[in-house]
């Protein structure tokens, strides 16, 4: 359904939405700050983003983990300001740079356990700089402030600024960096300092090399890159329609190689498919779909092969996964994925004596997909087993999950009609009382959720 309210907003009228906005701004400082932005002269915003800069580093609060994600989107929110309404490009970088040099406080202000606040830094307010790095015609500016980031990084919050930082730069700004570096490096005393200096030398020199080298690569020229520069030149290849080329600097990546391994299986999509070889294209999905079987790696394969090897594939696939000798929980859940709920509830019966090595995220669903479909005995097996696992344990925070396996249980016993080898819900209840009895916390919270 196509979405008209912004046509229904304008036909309300420029009064009206403007009061609407100016009653927000009083509850919102979000949008107050928005309504400030876009109504001040640049000067302003600038004193104001400024402000905000020192606001940080004068705080003295402390951002538990719990809020670093509100706390990282107001700092986007800064640089997005600033990408809008700065003309100059030079003024843009001393205020980008301005930024970046916040990283000491606020990583000392800030749990960034989760690297949330740390990839503002690394990679919005990194790209931003080389943007109007690239803008700005004082390049001795640029190269200046370039080597005054990268020169204190203490927190690593700009190590990306060294990264691909030939294609960043460019010249004459890149010559102006090493030039300067070379300098600093001659004529300094403190031994660590100096290391810093020779290290980003090298760093440089040695991508300047790789630079040449992808230049040459792209030229037909049989040369040595990095694995990374490898598929690279393969993409580059692949922009000029030249798929045989983009192929051969693919297969040179070590077939052990499992670091690149999505981005490698992606580009030879794109060479198989532009080659129109269907049954490279075919082996590629099916060794993808067999080192992880899921439902999205099955509809991937069946694009490959059309839709009429889908019986045939699943046929192979159930017999493949009836060899394990244990439950694999993501074999389960792809068997609930693609409908096979009949050869499901039978791998829950062959495979019950293994079922407690079964995860707590991915069975839960599994049960309730198979008592969805009316295989109350094999739901209730996996409950069982989830249930055990969690008594065992004795981890009282999740009792209340435990709670919900066993009203589960109650409620799917009078369902079924043939128990096969399996104790009754009865004798299984009263076995779990008589093994827990003692877990009183947990009998008080089933208790509880009886009424």
């Amino acid at each position: 359904m196509p979405d008209n309210r912004k046509q229904l907003l304008m036909d309300l009228g420029a009064e009206t939405l403007a009061d609407t906005l100016l009653e927000l701004a009083g509850h919102n400082e979000q949008v107050n700050d928005k309504i400030n932005s876009l109504t001040s002269a640049e000067k302003v915003n600038i004193k104001r983003y400024r402000q905000k800069l020192a606001g940080l580093r004068n705080s003295t609060r402390y951002i538990g983990l719990e809020m670093t994600d509100f706390f990282a989107d107001q700092l986007e929110r800064m640089l997005a300001d600033l990408e809008a309404w700065v003309t100059d490009p030079c003024t843009g970088l001393d205020l980008v740079v301005e930024f970046i040099e916040t990283d000491a406080v606020v990583f000392e202000m800030c749990d960034d356990s989760d690297g949330t606040v740390g990839g503002v830094y690394l990679s919005t307010a990194r790209n931003l700089f080389f943007h109007y790095a690239s803008l700005c015609q004082d390049k001795e500016r640029v190269a200046t402030l370039f080597i005054r980031l990268v020169s204190k990084d203490d927190y690593g919050a700009r190590s990306s600024l060294m990264k691909d930082v030939v294609e960043e730069l460019g010249e004459p700004a890149l010559s102006l960096v090493l030039k300067k570096l070379q300098a600093l490096e001659a004529n300094e005393k403190d031994a660590k300092n100096k290391r810093s200096y020779t290290w980003m030398l090298e760093s440089i020199t040695s991508q300047q090399r790789e630079a040449d080298l992808f230049a040459a690569a792209l030229q037909g020229r049989q040369v040595e890159l990095s694995k990374p520069k490898m598929l690279a030149a393969a993409r580059a290849f692949l922009e000029k329609q030249d798929a045989e080329s983009a192929l051969a600097w693919v297969q040179r990546i070590p077939a052990n190689d499992v670091s690149h391994g999505y981005e490698i299986e992606q580009v030879l999509k794109e060479i198989y498919t532009m080659q129109g070889d269907r049954e490279s294209l075919v082996n590629l999905q099916y060794k993808k779909f067999k080192s992880y079987r899921t439902f999205e790696g099955f509809q991937e394969l069946l694009l490959a092969t059309g839709r009429g090897k889908r019986e045939e594939i699943l046929a192979n696939e159930w017999a493949i996964i009836c060899q394990n000798p244990s439950f694999n929980d993501h074999d389960a859940q792809f068997l609930s994925d693609v409908g096979m709920m009949d050869e499901l509830e039978a791998y829950v019966f062959a495979k019950v004596d293994t079922l407690n090595e079964g995860s707590y995220y991915i069975v839960p669903e599994i049960a309730a997909s198979l008592a969805k479909h009316g295989h109350y005995l094999a739901a209730s097996l996996l409950y069982r087993s989830l249930l055990d696992c969690m008594m065992e344990r004795a981890y009282a925070k999740s009792y209340h999950h435990g709670v919900d396996y066993l009203n589960a249980l109650d409620a799917f016993a009078p369902l079924i009609k043939d128990w096969k080898s399996f104790p009754t819900h009865n004798s299984y209840k009263v076995n779990l009382l008589l093994e827990n009895k003692r877990k009183t916390a947990f009998w008080n919270q089933y208790r509880r959720s009886k009424g």
